[in-house]
């Protein structure tokens, strides 16, 4: 083989190469990647119970047959929030403090952090029998989100609408992973007593779902990281390796024209 014919060869060899360079194998894209269908997996464990912290916000309302006789335990709700529902609750809860106390009608000072929110309704209740017969106690947090951040097509602060919010919704709810994101490498944030914890989550091991990092806590932030490669296999059209193909015989037949 001659000196020009090489140099030919070479020049495909590195076009095709590019070529080749410029998708991601499916398998990086494709969440719980190779997960068997038509089988039902055990449950993995559970989403540990959240524990109130500092700067939590809780709605904590007396409930009683009649509400003239516990209003004194509850904090006043002025004529323009009376039916305060979602996102108005805020005006009518209690925020945390530093020390991780909130102060609560006739129970004074009450020392919250650390506590379940099925803890504290239980506490308060025993305190309100004190007063009153047949009342009831309803706690809740009022500031559940999750923070999505990185290559989401959505990033910001979401809402938890339930208990058990895997990572998957988190994500969908951020409008899914882009493109040019790095399925194999997630960053799950969560604060713990002790620190922050950090682990890493691959969204194509279909080991995710027993993960005890699979469902989401409230005031987790999940990070996104980009890819490595520019373009994603998602960015091609099932007609792009014939389009690249056509683009290097074409390519080619130009440099053999050229060393005629």
């Amino acid at each position: 083989m001659n000196l020009r014919y090489r140099r030919i060869l070479f020049v495909l060899w590195l076009f095709l190469v590019f070529g080749t360079s410029c998708s991601t194998p499916l398998q990086e894209v494709t969440y719980l990647n190779g997960i068997k269908t038509g089988l039902t997996y055990t449950n993995g464990p559970l989403p540990v119970e959240y524990r109130i912290r500092s700067n939590d916000q809780l709605y904590i309302r007396v409930i009683s047959d009649d509400p003239l006789n516990a209003a004194f335990l509850n904090l006043a709700i002025s004529q323009t929030n009376s039916g305060a529902t979602g996102s108005s609750l805020e005006l009518i809860t209690y925020l945390v403090d530093e020390k991780g106390k909130i102060a609560y009608p006739q129970l004074g000072e009450i020392q919250v952090a650390g506590l379940t929110t099925g803890n504290l309704r239980d506490f308060i209740q025993v305190g309100v029998d004190k007063y009153l017969e047949g009342a009831s106690v309803f706690v809740r947090l009022v500031n559940r989100t999750v923070t999505v951040l990185g290559e989401v097509k959505s990033p910001g602060q979401k809402i938890m609408v339930k208990n058990q919010l895997t990572i998957f919704e988190a994500l969908g709810g951020a409008g899914d992973v882009t493109d040019y994101g790095n399925r194999k490498n997630v960053k799950l944030i969560r604060e713990m007593p002790e620190g922050k914890l950090v682990v890493q989550l691959d969204l194509t091991d279909p080991d995710l779902i027993l993960s005890p990092y699979f469902y989401i806590l409230p005031h987790d932030l999940i990070y996104v990281e980009p890819s490595t490669k520019v373009y994603g296999a998602k960015n091609l059209s099932y007609s792009a390796p014939l389009s690249i193909t056509a683009s290097v015989i074409s390519i080619g037949l130009l440099i053999l024209n050229l060393f005629k």
